[in-house]
């Protein structure tokens, strides 16, 4: 049986969703597969290069694709509709798992930085385009509540809270009104 490169990404990808970043040694990889270490080295050549492209289909698939999907609808409330259909379908619990990997690897902190922000300017140009007024604070507060919803496990959990969570999202919105809006009032 051949093994290619994506083959290797799933299975790691697996195993730092359920197991975390310790799991990911090339001998748990191969057992994993049931292949020998030379496919391994063949595709990758050592360890890091393999986790750099775990951290590049995480950029990738959660952060890069979610975003330019979003980017194909008409209109910034449609955009940001879309974005957040697509972006309460993906795997919170990888994301949480990088993050914890992130906490004490400087490369993949360096990957959940840059995934940070391209998320966090996403919804800026979202909110922006929407006219909302200092809507790099509404962006942060977004994605704050987002992070912190995620880490506690709450997305799946409770869908209560979750409506309380989009209900305090709306309050924010509220409070940042688009300039239109504000202008229309008088």
């Amino acid at each position: 049986m051949r093994t290619s490169k994506q083959h290797w990404i799933d299975t790691g990808i697996l195993l730092l969703r359920q197991e975390g970043e310790y799991a990911l040694t090339i001998e748990r990889l191969c057992k994993q597969l049931e292949i020998s270490k030379g496919s391994f080295y063949h595709h990758f050549g050592d360890l890091k290069t393999y986790q750099t492209a775990l951290l590049e289909w995480w950029e990738t698939e959660l952060t890069s694709k979610p975003i330019e999907l979003a980017k194909q609808e008409l209109n910034p409330q449609e955009q940001a509709q879309k974005l957040g259909e697509i972006v309460r379908q993906l795997d919170h619990r990888l994301d949480f798992s990088i993050r914890a990997w992130g906490l004490h690897d400087n490369q993949v902190k360096q990957y959940v930085h840059r995934v940070d922000q391209r998320r966090l300017e996403s919804l800026e140009v979202i909110y922006s385009a929407m006219e909302y007024e200092q809507a790099h604070i509404l962006a942060q507060l977004e994605y704050t509540i987002f992070i912190g919803e995620k880490s506690l496990g709450l997305m799946a959990a409770n869908g209560q809270l979750q409506m309380s969570l989009e209900d305090g999202l709306a309050v924010l919105r509220q409070k940042f009104q688009p300039k239109t809006s504000q202008t229309d009032c008088t």
